[in-house]
C-alpha cells in the first residue's frame, strides 16, 4: 500500500465545508456556490466576479485567508479562473497577463505568517498558464502605506474612509508597469463586499497614468450588483 493510500485510509478526505466524505467540496456545498453571470463596471473598470458570496463561500474564503488552506485556495482559484476568461472574450487575446492582487495590511501578513492576496494570485497565475498558455506574472504593486482598521464590522462609508489614500504604488514596479499594455493588466482580490479596497486600488495605479482592463474576483456580495 502507498503511503499516499495509507494517509487517506487512515484520515479518509472530507468536503471542506460539511465534512461530507469526498476530496475538496462534496456534491451539495458545490451546488450551494452560485456563479455570477453579469458583468459591471467599478469606476468605469470592468469587473468580473466568480460566485456570489454566502455561506459556503465564506467558510473557503476563511479557510484560505486566515488558515493557508491550500484546497481552498485552489477552489478560489477556480473561480478567478472562469473570471479570468470571460474576461478575456470580451478583450482583445493578449499575449501575457500581469496580476496586481489587492494587498492585506502589514500586520495581518505578520499574524498570518504568509500573503494570502499574493498566494492566490501565484495560483491564478498557475491555472491560467496551464490553461491559456499565456505568459503570466504576479506583480505586487500595491502596498498599504498606512495603518487601517479591520474592514469587517465596518459598513460602506467606513470603508471607504478606512482605505482612503491607503494604497501606493512601489517605485520599483513603475516602469514595468508603465510599458505594460493596458489589456494585459488585472486587479484581482479574493472578494468584493463594497468595492472600497478596489476602488483604492484603481486610485492608487490611476494617479500614475495605469489604469487596468478589468477587475477579477472569486466573490462578490449581492449587493454589489443590486
Amino acid at each position: 500500500m502507498s503511503m499516499g493510500s495509507l494517509l487517506h485510509l487512515l484520515f479518509p478526505p472530507t468536503c471542506l465545508i460539511c465534512e461530507a466524505s469526498g476530496l475538496g467540496l462534496c456534491t451539495s456545498c458545490e451546488e450551494k456556490i452560485v456563479r455570477v453571470t453579469v458583468v459591471r463596471d467599478i469606476e468605469q473598470i470592468k469587473f468580473w466576479a466568480g460566485a456570489y458570496y454566502g455561506d459556503e463561500l465564506a467558510q473557503l474564503i476563511l479557510l484560505a485567508k486566515e488558515k493557508n488552506n491550500s484546497l481552498a485556495r485552489n477552489y478560489l482559484s477556480q473561480l478567478l479562473l472562469e473570471s479570468f476568461m470571460r474576461a478575456i472574450a470580451n478583450l482583445s487575446d493578449p499575449s501575457n497577463a500581469a496580476l496586481i492582487p489587492i494587498p492585506s495590511s502589514h500586520a495581518a501578513n505578520r499574524r498570518r505568517g504568509y500573503r494570502h492576496s499574493y498566494l492566490l494570485a501565484r495560483a491564478l497565475a498557475s491555472r491560467i498558464a496551464k490553461e491559456s498558455s499565456r505568459d503570466v506574472e504576479v506583480i505586487e504593486a500595491l502596498r498599504v502605506n498606512r495603518k487601517i482598521a479591520d474592514q469587517s464590522n465596518l459598513n460602506r462609508v467606513e470603508r471607504m474612509q478606512n482605505l482612503s489614500g491607503a494604497y501606493s504604488v512601489r517605485s520599483r514596479h513603475i516602469p514595468h508597469l508603465a510599458h505594460s499594455a493596458p489589456e494585459s493588466i488585472f486587479l484581482i482580490d479574493d472578494l468584493v463586499t463594497s468595492g472600497s479596497s478596489i476602488r483604492e486600488g484603481l486610485r492608487a495605479l490611476g494617479q500614475l497614468g495605469i489604469s487596468p482592463s478589468g477587475v477579477l474576483a472569486a466573490g462578490v456580495s449581492p449587493r454589489v450588483f443590486s
